[in-house]
């Protein structure tokens, strides 16, 4: 069957470790770390342009020209009224419109909406509700 003398020598013949390690390093070692397809949200975050933070401040701007339009006859009453219509106003106009301009119109107007939640947010928050109608 098998001649002794053809039978490699102790030396010759390859160990595990030295077969595993072998395959390995034909393995293709030169993969890159990306999925093969680009999800829209595997992009570097960017930093906001000029034009984008223009148009957020438009929003903002134009949030709290119709904010003081709206609450200056009823804070300037000695005896106030009920804000709950202003409130309500105020809430559908910031997240309202607001939200329809980001998802739905999309594009250019989706900072003017985001300006405008700004807007209801920071007012709420500098006059603690007073100046968007949630005071109780």
């Amino acid at each position: 069957m098998t001649e002794p003398e053809n039978l490699p020598s102790l030396e010759e013949v390859p160990s595990l470790e030295d077969e595993i390690f072998s395959v390995a390093s034909r393995v293709e070692n030169a993969r890159d770390s990306s999925p093969r397809i680009r999800l829209p949200w595997d992009k570097a975050p960017q930093a906001p342009d000029g034009r984008f933070i223009l148009v957020v401040g438009a929003g903002f701007g134009t949030f709290v020209l119709v904010d003081v339009i709206m609450m200056w006859a009823p804070l300037m009453m000695s005896r106030r009224p009920s804000l709950l219509p202003q409130m309500m106003t105020l809430l559908l106009l910031a997240f309202g419109l607001g939200s329809l301009l980001i998802w739905k119109v999309g594009g250019s107007w989706r900072p003017f909406g985001i300006g405008m939640m700004l807007a209801w947010i920071f007012l709420t928050l500098v006059s603690v509700g007073f100046l968007t109608g949630l005071t109780l």
